[in-house]
């Protein structure tokens, strides 16, 4: 049964972890960054919703695990749903700060259809339009081709990390308005967008679309990836994402971004139907956001 509280309008909480490191957003970037002006899923059931308290500490810490489906344990005092075919192999705890996901074939979440494979967790804070968002962690594949290589032959999508839209408040299921994607071995940002009033489902056709990012280079499997995203999801000239990898600022997205209803973020593996056992480790998750000022146009923390 869906339960859906109430959102507080506004909510504001700090981090210790990464303290010194600034997300510059605005300014000169290095030669790759790509810079865009725009122009012109799943339903995952039994959700709760959460808010925040008005100051708080986040410690990427994994407490009070579990790796049965439908339910929950907190990362950094968050609480998050876990979305998996429930194997033994699905989610595993590795240590405090790292978990361990895998899919093989025919893994489903218990609300999926289709030809997908999925093992996932979903923050069960719904982050409201408008509201600054900073997101860090590091992620691995585990090498799963010949001489320690990684394969990857999903055809559609093969989704690492998403802000999904909250399809409760819109009625219709949507894909997120921003994800990370594996296409082969490349890494690659993709952001949407619907103005206010339409239809954002797929079959409605009233998307816009945006690789903002392919990475040239393979993905490294073994090698972690320092991830760091900055976004504001509104679907108007206020609305921006960027992303660092590495230390390397790869988007730097200001204009329209999401559907105009609240967002919770949702990792993990999730991919059209492909025949390989692909894994991946995440670590040092951590979520912040704060309340823009009454009038102000929001910028990155």
């Amino acid at each position: 049964m869906k339960v859906l509280l109430t959102v507080l309008a506004a909510f504001i909480a700090t981090t210790t972890a990464d303290a010194s490191d600034p997300w510059k957003f605005v300014g000169a970037g290095p030669s790759d960054v790509h810079s865009f002006a725009a122009t012109g899923t799943d339903a995952a059931g039994d959700m709760i919703e959460a808010t925040r308290p008005a100051s708080r500490t986040v410690v990427p810490s994994i407490t009070s695990f579990s790796a049965t489906p439908k339910t929950r344990f907190d990362i950094g005092g968050d609480s998050y749903q876990v979305q998996t075919a429930g194997k033994s192999y699905s989610l595993t705890n590795l240590d405090p700060q790292t978990l361990r996901f895998e899919v093989q074939p025919g893994d489903k979440a218990w609300y999926d259809s289709g030809p997908v494979d999925r093992a996932e967790i979903e923050n069960d804070t719904r982050i409201p339009v408008g509201t600054p968002i900073n997101i860090s962690y590091e992620f691995m594949v585990e090498p799963n081709g010949p001489n320690g290589s990684f394969t990857n032959t999903a055809s559609s999508y093969f989704i690492l990390g998403q802000l999904h839209n909250d399809d409760t408040v819109g009625g219709v299921p949507t894909s997120p308005p921003f994800y990370i994607n594996l296409v082969g071995d490349h890494l690659q940002v993709n952001a949407l967008y619907c103005p206010t009033g339409l239809n954002p489902s797929n079959a409605a056709r009233n998307l816009t679309h945006l690789t903002l990012w392919t990475d040239p280079n393979p993905i490294q499997a073994g090698q972690y990836n320092d991830t760091k995203i900055s976004a504001n999801v509104s679907n108007n000239s206020s609305g921006y994402l960027g992303v660092w990898m590495n230390g390397t600022q790869v988007v730097n997205y200001q204009g329209p971004l999401g559907f105009g209803d609240p967002t919770y973020w949702e990792y993990g593996l999730y991919r059209s139907r492909a025949p390989e056992t692909v894994a991946a480790n995440f670590r040092n998750m951590t979520i912040t956001t704060r309340a823009a000022p009454p009038g102000a146009s929001p910028r990155p923390l």
